[in-house]
């Protein structure tokens, strides 16, 4: 039978101190103001005010990402991989992160076959991880998906070659 784990990042797989800023725009770029900051938990569900939009700026620091600290999860990836089963990284976060998480994790001995950074684009996140999520369905016998956010885990596909849970 063949089997892939699909796990998120943040708050899943490790905690970081990275934020997402609210923003306000200002007259011109430099007088744009922080309002506040969410924890990536809190981010599915703020809704931007007029004129307020989200700062990335934080989960794009490599130093941040490889400073993070494990979850519970990150020894069953470990032992997963160490099974020869595929590893995905399935993560809101930008292309440009996937170097440091592919460095956090090698630091604990996990090798990701593919980080997929879902971030960035017009589509919504929790979309943009079911059509991920739809591909693993096609190519195993069985797909297992962790996940932190209950959105991104209401959105993935039900079938039954696929088992989801909430972290």
């Amino acid at each position: 039978m063949k089997k892939c784990f699909v796990f998120d990042f943040d708050d899943t797989l490790a905690t970081t101190t990275a934020r997402i800023k609210i923003m306000m725009t200002g007259s011109c770029p430099e007088n744009d103001e922080l309002v506040g900051c969410l924890e990536p938990k809190q981010f599915s569900s703020y809704e931007l005010q007029t004129a307020e939009y989200f700062d990335f700026s934080e989960f794009r620091d490599s130093d941040i990402i490889r400073d993070a600290d494990p979850t519970f999860l990150l020894n069953l990836a470990k032992e997963v991989d160490n099974e020869g089963h595929d590893v995905y990284i399935l993560t809101a976060r930008e292309d440009d992160s996937a170097d440091a998480i592919r460095e956090f994790l090698a630091s604990y001995d996990v090798a990701p076959k593919m980080i997929h950074c879902v971030g960035g684009s017009q589509k919504n996140i929790p979309e943009r991880k079911r059509e991920m999520l739809m591909m693993f369905i096609q190519q195993y016998d069985k797909v297992y998906y962790y996940d932190d956010c209950s959105k991104n885990i209401n959105n993935a596909p039900n079938s039954s070659n696929i088992r989801k849970y909430k972290v």
